[in-house]
């Protein structure tokens, strides 16, 4: 698996190629391939010196290929120094949705927390968008399937139920704490408001955007989809339609971050900081996974928070410490 491997390993493996390109060298006018491979682990970069032209044209993004490679170390983090690249064969009797990464918890105990959430809204015109929304067969089918991100937070299998009861139980426990939160408005919010990602992203052995997701992205699908089920329903209050469609659009914060709108509403603001919360923390979370390791205190540099992550002492370096300080 590409997360458990190290520089100086030599390995023959199959992975799922993300992308390719021939890229130009920069002592002569030759070219060689530059690969993006993943599996369910995660993904790693990759490049091939010789037979590149050749290569190029037999392996296909989105297909897996057999790679023999040495692991490198470029730049702080493993690469592959490839070897030899082939496109998988159909007797190499490989099943591609083992390349997919997918959700640790069990689906069905997600599915199950999520529609009593749905079935907790009291207010008869969102309960019925609501059940018009989550009891449709093919929506539920996908809401257990759909990844929340491609790359950043939640970017497996299942990430969109996982991601979207977090932040729904952030927002109910706000609205305890603040009574002047309309709870059923917010809760419906949150359980709507990536509802768009079902349409935005694919899997073909990887995850990737879909050709509507790339181009209309997912809060504008999500705000359309909604408020064609609202139209369904006769006599729904304008006011509450149109506040419910502004946390779909404001859920991400500023026109920066990919929202039309920013939050102009208490429950606009608590959807958008829940959202905040649980993608941040999922990232770290994915970070500390691939790179944390014993005597390892900080990241690398994360370029989409600009920052470092801090991850801390670890158990065995505070035992040492505490020993070291025993006074005899």
């Amino acid at each position: 698996m590409i997360r458990d491997l190290k520089p100086g390993q030599k390995i023959t493996e199959f992975f799922m190629v993300r992308s390719k390109e021939l890229r130009s060298k920069k002592n002569d006018n030759g070219f060689y391939l530059a690969l993006e491979l993943g599996d369910a682990s995660g993904r790693i970069f990759g490049s091939l010196w010789d037979n590149v032209e050749e290569t190029y044209k037999q392996i296909k993004e989105g297909e897996p290929a057999k790679i023999r490679a040495i692991v490198i170390d470029w730049k702080g983090r493993p690469h592959l120094s490839i070897e030899r690249a082939r496109p998988a064969k159909v007797s190499d009797k490989l099943n591609l949705d083992d390349f997919i990464p997918k959700a640790n918890e069990n689906e069905e105990k997600l599915l199950e927390q999520f529609y009593e959430i749905v079935k907790s809204v009291r207010n008869e015109h969102l309960s019925l968008l609501l059940k018009n929304v989550f009891m449709n067969e093919d929506i539920k089918s996908q809401i257990k399937k759909t990844p929340a991100g491609k790359l950043w937070h939640h970017c497996y299998e299942g990430g969109l139920i996982v991601h979207t009861l977090a932040v729904t139980k952030v927002v109910e426990n706000l609205c305890k704490l603040y009574p002047k939160l309309n709870r059923d408005l917010a809760v419906a919010g949150a359980l709507l408001h990536d509802i768009g990602k079902i349409t935005e992203y694919e899997t073909k052995g990887y995850i990737d955007y879909s050709d509507e997701g790339r181009l209309h992205g997912h809060i504008a699908i999500g705000f359309h989809y909604v408020a064609s089920k609202i139209e369904d329903i006769d006599d729904f209050p304008p006011d509450l339609k149109n506040q419910l469609l502004h946390l779909i659009l404001a859920h991400q914060g500023s026109r920066e971050h990919g929202s039309p709108v920013e939050p102009m509403t208490r429950e606009a603001f608590v959807l958008y900081y829940a959202d905040e919360i649980d993608s941040k923390l999922n990232a770290f979370e994915r970070v500390y996974e691939r790179e944390h390791e014993e005597g390892r205190k900080w990241s690398n540099f994360v370029k989409l928070l600009n920052r470092f992550f801090y991850f801390g002492s670890n158990d065995t370096e505070k035992r040492e410490k505490k020993k070291n300080y025993v006074l005899k």
